[in-house]
């Protein structure tokens, strides 16, 4: 009966030493890295939910960032791989981490994928601030926006048979939403040259410099070139504040030398009764 026990103890120690060699590649205390299988002819493209903002390759790998959700590896031609295992590669998001133990595996009878979908669900959160958006999140919630119209249309100015309209402000941890349209009442098609922001004085005398400073959007929803009878569109800019003799001045510029030009001002009053956005 003390030699079967003692076996049994012996079985459960190797059995222990085992399992933590195979998990020795693991994400927290649980969840064991998913492995990738590489071969020399493949290119893998990593898609991520999120806006990736760090990668760690390892030895053996090469890789770029051909668009912001994107990530491309592949073997180096002059790369010698003397072990199938080449190492953990780990991508970072703005709120979000993965890795994947890459195996160099050139046989044929291998599943090789050349494009891997991360997807939110495939990747663990990280502790970020308590007001940090994604990216994701910010065109998200700029299309949701959108879809369900203005919070409440205001003309702020009209000029050369256009309209320029506040249709709502929305906060979100960090950043101010802005919903911004256009009509166009005449018959010839608006080509926008740009529409900027600016943070202004509020009175603006003859006899000095005007003192402006130009506020670029984190990111805007559409990229409308030219419209014929409205325009709206979402901007994100950073959260700012500013005092009462200022004014945040959008300003909406035609691309012809004659071009019709519209602008209005949004105080910072107006900032304050912004809408609160909690997701």
């Amino acid at each position: 009966m003390k030699n079967i026990i003692l076996t049994a103890i012996l079985v459960l120690n190797m059995a222990g030493n085992l399992f933590a060699q195979v998990s020795v590649n693991t994400v927290g205390s649980s969840s064991e890295i998913p492995k990738i299988f590489i071969k020399r002819s493949l290119t893998v493209h990593f898609l991520a939910p999120e806006k990736i903002t760090y990668v760690d390759i390892p030895n053996g790998l090469v890789g770029d960032l051909p668009d912001k959700n994107l990530l491309r590896v592949k073997i180096p031609d002059s790369a010698k791989i003397k072990e199938a295992f080449i190492g953990v590669l780990t991508i970072l998001g703005e709120k979000r981490i993965k890795q994947y133990g890459v195996i160099y595996d050139d046989r044929p009878e291998t599943a090789f994928s050349s494009l891997i979908d991360i997807g939110i669900g495939g990747m663990r959160t990280i502790e970020p601030k308590v007001s940090m958006v994604s990216s994701t999140e910010l065109d998200s919630i700029s299309r949701a926006i959108l879809k369900h119209g203005p919070l409440k249309t205001e003309v702020r100015k009209r000029k050369n048979g256009i309209r320029a309209m506040l249709n709502g402000i929305s906060t979100i941890g960090e950043y101010i939403l802005l919903d911004v349209g256009f009509d166009n009442t005449t018959h010839i098609p608006y080509e926008i040259d740009g529409l900027r922001f600016r943070i202004e004085d509020q009175k603006q005398h003859k006899a000095t410099t005007v003192q402006s400073l130009e506020i670029l959007p984190v990111s805007r929803l559409q990229n409308i070139q030219v419209f014929e009878k409205s325009y709206r569109n979402i901007f994100v800019l950073r959260r700012l504040t500013f005092p009462d003799h200022k004014l945040l001045k959008v300003e909406l510029s035609e691309k012809q030398i004659s071009g019709r030009s519209i602008s209005f001002n949004i105080r910072y009053s107006d900032i304050l009764k912004a809408k609160k956005i909690i997701i």
